[in-house]
């Protein structure tokens, strides 16, 4: 499935404004696609191929599984086999990264790494199991972070639900 993206961030990404990229699209120099209510969407492909970034090189998935204090040591390796499960089925070639710590803590070691590693141009996706295992609050800069280094983020399990005080 590609990932289709708003012109808005589109321009974000490539830093450009959004009348560049519909002046792009009716010369022919970037392919969009229309939406039912005619609106453009960028795949993410072609964000990569304008901004000299090809996918086909993309072949590393980095994984990322986090617990919050020893006692969930146990818990920590179960989400680590069903995060690299998930990658086997998709044939990705994983790159485990693994913290005990909080979520508010900005200081863990494998995070900071990650961080760096997702720089480099063999990076093609972030696999974490919940949003929370990155942080408890600041997912989406995060995911802007990726998406502005042309890396796509997989959430596992996205559709549950938490109240606030979980």
């Amino acid at each position: 499935m590609k990932e289709l993206v708003p012109l808005s961030k589109a321009s974000k990404i490539l830093g450009v404004t959004t009348k560049t990229i519909r002046n792009w699209d009716e010369a022919g120099k970037i392919k969009v696609v229309r939406t039912s209510g005619n609106h453009r969407r960028v795949p993410i492909e072609e964000i990569e191929r304008i901004a000299g970034r090809e996918q086909a090189n993309r072949t590393k998935t980095l994984v990322y599984c986090r617990c919050s204090t020893q006692k969930q040591q146990e818990n920590l390796e179960r989400q680590v086999g069903r995060a690299l499960e998930h990658c086997s089925k998709m044939n990705w070639n994983a790159e485990l990264y693994k913290d005990i710590g909080s979520g508010l803590n900005e200081n863990r070691r494998d995070f900071k790494r990650l961080l760096k590693r997702l720089r480099d141009k063999d990076v093609a996706r972030v696999v974490v199991e919940y949003k929370d295992r990155i942080a408890r609050y600041g997912f989406e800069t995060f995911r802007h972070y990726c998406e502005s280094h042309g890396v796509e983020v997989v959430v596992l399990n996205d559709s549950v639900k938490k109240e606030f005080e979980e």
